[in-house]
């Protein structure tokens, strides 16, 4: 199995975990907490699939699956990036509201 696979895999677990304890806790800033680690994970999930179609298409030299691909593996990845700066952020206690909930 491919890296990106197992990564993929790890994501996709933690998102449906951080889902089931999501669904069944109050709102307060642990869940916030979890939230954001699981919008984090489902990023990650994401851009696995996408860079392996990215990688599948360069293989088989399929020049409109490498732009359309890559493309999404891009809006994905600065996604990623961005609920990784949350996440962070609902770490250290900051962004308290619930504006800044990644499920709302």
């Amino acid at each position: 199995m491919h890296e990106i696979s197992m990564i993929a895999i790890g994501a996709a677990g933690v998102v449906a975990i951080a889902w089931l304890v999501v669904s069944f806790l109050e709102p307060t800033p642990q869940r916030r907490k979890i939230e954001w680690l699981g919008a984090t994970a489902l990023y990650v999930a994401l851009l696995s699939l996408f860079i392996n179609l990215v990688r599948r298409s360069i293989e088989s030299g399929n020049t409109a699956g490498m732009i359309a691909f890559g493309f999404l593996a891009g809006m994905f990845a600065i996604g990623l990036i961005i609920a990784s700066i949350r996440t962070v952020a609902a770490l250290r206690g900051r962004g308290a509201t619930n504006a800044s909930a990644a499920t709302h």
